[in-house]
């Protein structure tokens, strides 16, 4: 019973040994060896029941009793993760603590497992269980792989009780708080999305005199927060990208954006599993135009559905985006509110629009304040979706929306 992890749902919790399925197997060969060999009166059947139903006296009984035994200890056992913060690819390293009269290994019987299990979980359904023994927390079993990014949450785990066979199993919960104990944080895309803001607001300060030059020399790339009287209309029309013309010297600029992600997946579109990896591929793109602003010198926040707003540098903001979780558009969850930011908003391509936290935020925001609005996503098959969307939203006042297919 190593570690491993899957994606079945938690069981609720027991205390008394129950039968699995080759306990109920068993039973039943036993029951049925008994009645071929009391009607053939063939002494193979009756030897045959004899083994069986001694097997499963003793691997009943000797789970039953080791649980009335360690039931107090198994509820001192504590275990906390050596590192709260780590990549997905790399292991996760659990520490085990005893508390008080829990000192001490567990009394056993041969061919009874005792065992303790990690569960780990996230809001959309990601799942670690990492199985071990208490008493012999060797490297191979105190550390575990964590293969996907996301807040993951543990309201209880096991202390676990069975018989090597798999007949019985009998366990214990031990109570977690609520809070995450793993997050697995998103890493940066390799390189940001190609996103022009139109949206950053300014910090107050003296616009300078500035000559007017088609000299590329004597301009820069445009950072939201400029004087748009200032970008130069003729090289982008030659190139497509923006550059303000040089003036004289002057204080840096101070654009105060939140990149906010938009959880909510349609599940006409997407399902549960390409929602959690759609979501995914929102928050390594956040993350990486987050730190490209930061190195230009901006004040950037992140934000995500259901969730609030916070600011920092790199670490804080990766970490803030390890908690966004894929939702149906149907959830009730709401975007934060955002004052005095610019806004970039990614999300997911949808068929249906309305009644949608994306859609009641940009209600709340008003014509009067800009948002930048980018569908990404990846395949060809959303790109019908993408493009209806764009249409869509582009026609909502202040909203710049456009579409990018991740390759």
């Amino acid at each position: 019973m190593r570690g491993s992890t899957a994606s079945k749902p938690f069981d609720p919790p027991r205390g008394i040994p129950i039968p699995r399925f080759l306990g109920v197997a068993a039973g039943i060969i036993a029951l049925l060896a008994l009645a071929a060999g009391g009607v053939r009166k063939e002494l193979a059947l009756t030897l045959m029941n004899s083994v069986f139903t001694a097997v499963l006296a003793y691997s009943f009984l000797g789970a039953l009793i080791l649980a009335g035994i360690h039931k107090k200890k198994a509820r001192t056992l504590s275990v906390r993760l050596a590192l709260r913060n780590i990549s997905p690819g790399n292991r996760g390293e659990l520490l085990l603590t005893r508390n008080g009269s829990g000192e001490g290994r567990f009394f056993r019987f041969p061919g009874i497992l005792i065992r303790y299990e990690l569960r780990l979980l996230t809001k959309d359904g990601r799942v670690i269980r990492h199985i071990f023994d208490p008493d012999n927390l060797e490297d191979d079993q105190r550390f575990f792989p964590v293969r996907e990014r996301g807040a993951y949450y543990g309201a209880q785990d096991r202390f676990i009780i069975a018989d090597c066979l798999g007949f019985f199993r009998a366990f214990f919960p031990i109570a977690q708080d609520g809070s995450p104990r793993l997050l697995a944080l998103p890493a940066p895309a390799a390189e940001p999305v190609p996103v022009y803001i139109q949206s950053g607001g300014n910090a107050q300060r003296t616009e300078p005199h500035f000559q007017r030059t088609d000299d590329l020399t004597d301009h820069r790339p445009y950072i939201p927060g400029d004087d748009p009287r200032r970008i130069n209309w003729k090289l982008y029309g030659h190139g497509g990208d923006l550059f303000v013309r040089e003036g004289e010297p002057e204080p840096p600029p101070h654009s105060r954006l939140v990149i906010l992600v938009d959880t909510q997946a349609d599940p006409a579109l997407f399902s549960p599993e390409a929602a959690r990896r759609g979501v995914d591929l929102l928050c390594e793109n956040a993350l990486a135009l987050a730190r490209e602003y930061l190195d230009r010198g901006m004040d950037i926040q992140t934000g995500y559905t259901g969730g609030g707003i916070r600011g920092g540098g790199p670490a804080e903001l990766a970490e803030t985006l390890a908690y966004p979780a894929a939702l149906p558009l149907a959830a009730g969850e709401e975007l934060p509110e955002v004052s005095g930011r610019g806004v970039l908003l990614l999300a997911l391509p949808r068929d249906s629009g309305e009644g949608t936290a994306l859609d009641r935020f940009l209600r709340k925001r008003g014509g009067k304040q800009a948002a930048d609005l980018v569908f990404l996503y990846r395949g060809e098959g959303l790109d019908e979706a993408a493009e209806t969307c764009v249409r869509r939203y582009h026609q909502k006042a202040g909203v710049h929306a456009r579409r990018l297919r991740v390759i």
